[in-house]
């Protein structure tokens, strides 16, 4: 019985020590995580669209950024259109690690709902900008170093 014991002491300890070897890439060091949502802008619907990234979309991720809730964000154009509803702009979003991302869904609300003034108002900025934007597609991604 003792024996029994222990050998199972160390097959629990050597899948302790294993998965965490295992989870490591000899290739590559992960790095920070990355949202790209991509984004078709309506036709003549140009400058409603860059307004309303000036006057919402960057104050509230400089805010994001000064807190420390993500590293950066960037922008993107696309200069060959594949067909006429393709995106026009990619929003890229970096955060530190899977974790943060996780982090900032729940937190987020009340940044945002202090820029907006309250809930509705929030929420009718985002029914407004579905007048002149649609969301293609939102893709993670991980950003990874060669060794």
């Amino acid at each position: 019985m003792r024996k029994s014991v222990l050998w199972l002491c160390l097959a629990v300890s050597l899948l302790a020590v294993a998965t965490p070897l295992v989870a490591q890439n000899p290739h590559y060091n992960p790095g920070p995580v990355w949202r790209v949502t991509y984004v078709h802008i309506k036709t003549g619907m140009a400058d409603q669209y860059w307004n309303d990234i000036s006057q919402n979309f960057r104050p509230i991720y400089d805010e994001y950024k000064k807190i420390g809730w993500i590293v950066d964000y960037k922008f993107y154009t696309n200069p060959v259109l594949e067909h006429p509803d393709d995106w026009d702009i990619a929003i890229a979003i970096e955060y530190r690690n899977w974790g943060a991302m996780d982090e900032i869904a729940e937190k987020a609300t009340t940044i945002v709902e202090k820029h907006y003034g309250s809930h509705e108002a929030m929420v009718d900025a985002a029914k407004k900008r579905a007048e002149y934007s649609t969301a293609v597609r939102s893709s993670l991604a991980r950003e990874v170093t060669l060794k």
